[in-house]
């Protein structure tokens, strides 16, 4: 039975996320998408930061104009999921997203999911 309450779409897209770990270090870490909706992210990576983090998520989704610009999400995500390597699936991670921010290479429009549901 599915539990999503929105749609998710196959999207591959390169994603960077940064996240505040012990003694308040900040760390890195890069993967891409798998899939994606206006309240969600599943997120191949072999970096994996800890379920109930909160990370910041940048994701170049796609080119425009034959790529002299871009369109680009940047977010706050809670990671509600962290699957681990095994036979025949892929590292990663599930996020709820908090805000969505698009925008055009560094001009970025902001979007609460808050204030959308």
């Amino acid at each position: 039975m599915e539990l999503r309450k929105r749609v998710r779409h196959r999207l591959a897209v390169d994603a960077v996320f940064t996240w505040q770990g012990a003694e308040d270090s900040w760390l890195h870490g890069e993967g891409v998408t798998r899939d994606i909706s206006v309240a969600g992210a599943f997120i191949f990576s072999l970096t994996c930061p800890p379920v109930g983090a909160t990370i910041q998520l940048d994701m170049l989704l796609l080119p425009l104009d034959s790529g002299a610009r871009s369109l680009r999400l940047k977010t706050e995500a809670a990671v509600i999921r962290v699957e681990h390597a095994s036979a025949g699936a892929n590292e990663g991670f599930a996020v709820v997203l908090e805000e969505l921010n698009l925008g055009e290479g560094a001009n970025v429009l902001g979007v609460s999911q808050r204030n959308r549901q």
